[in-house]
């Protein structure tokens, strides 16, 4: 079952007690919630207090921390450390991946997340065939660039007025994707890759190139929900809320139905066995399926 995504939105004292975060306002305790609970805590307001040792036993805990600017959108993020030994041994297989094997991950990637996209439109009473086939010419490292392609005439169906953008859900799409690649960073750091070496994406100026290569095929699960509960205007504390529970959205992967949290972890733990191996046919990417939500621990 995933673990949960907690959003401070108001005023709120946040402390560390007994291995749990202690939420308090006005002096009065309002929540103890077990550090073992929490996949990432999203802190919204600039009203929110907590000191420096509470953080540093979340991140201990193993839990992403996501801060917001002025614009109450994600600005910031604080991720746990992977152990030394793991980070090291990793990071030595991550460096030696080799040119073909990066182009056949990143192939493997493109191919999921357009198929993930044509699925979204089936399921939006759409047809989502036209955007399928484009899946089907994804070349090793997508050298004539049809991940652009599809996205561009996907989004142009998916959302009738306005554009990806500047469209009724352009808030809702920032706002989510950055909440989906603070989990799948706090998953990446945590588990001692470098996220700052990707497999295509390579801007120097990105700390997380590698999360931005592995977000691609979540991108349409997010789109999927805000899309299905019109999560559309301005982002109101509602939406923000459901745009958090994006880790209970359940999506496919060859094990079984399971809660988008998971589904990360197995991309990360199947892709580090296809960097061991040589084979990119190892990485198993989620599959779209129809809006359901895992219950939470």
């Amino acid at each position: 079952m995933p673990k949960r995504t907690i959003c401070i939105q108001n005023a709120a004292s946040l402390s560390v007690k007994n291995a749990a975060l202690a939420i308090e306002q006005q002096g009065e305790l309002k929540g103890l919630i077990p550090l073992e609970d929490i996949w990432v805590l999203i802190i919204e307001t600039h009203r929110a207090q907590i000191t420096t040792a509470a953080l540093s036993k979340m991140v201990d805990a193993g839990i992403g921390v996501m801060f917001c600017g002025d614009d109450h959108m994600p600005n910031g993020l604080l991720l746990p450390l992977g152990a030394h030994s793991r980070h090291s041994a990793i990071v030595e297989d991550q460096l030696a991946i080799s040119k073909p094997l990066q182009k056949r991950l990143w192939q493997r990637i493109v191919k999921a997340k357009i198929n993930n996209q044509a699925t979204v439109l089936d399921l939006m009473g759409l047809d989502g065939a036209p955007i399928r086939s484009w899946s089907k010419d994804v070349l090793s490292g997508d050298t004539t660039n049809r991940e652009s392609v599809a996205a561009s005439a996907y989004f142009k169906k998916l959302i009738s007025e306005g554009n990806r953008r500047s469209g009724p859900f352009s808030s809702a799409l920032d706002y989510g994707y950055t909440v989906l690649r603070a989990g799948i960073g706090r998953a990446a750091v945590g588990g001692g890759w470098l996220v700052s070496r990707g497999i295509h994406h390579n801007n120097n100026l990105n700390a997380f190139n590698l999360v931005d290569d592995l977000i691609e095929p979540f991108r349409p699960v997010v789109d999927l929900l805000i899309v299905e509960r019109v999560l559309e205007g301005e982002l109101t504390s509602d939406i923000k809320r459901e745009l958090a529970s994006i880790f209970e959205c359940l999506v496919q992967i060859p094990s079984g139905k399971v809660p988008v949290q998971t589904a990360i972890e197995n991309e990360l733990d199947s892709f580090k066995k296809a960097v061991r191996v040589g084979d990119a046919s190892l990485l198993e990417l989620p599959s779209v399926i129809p809006l359901e939500k895992a219950g939470l621990e």
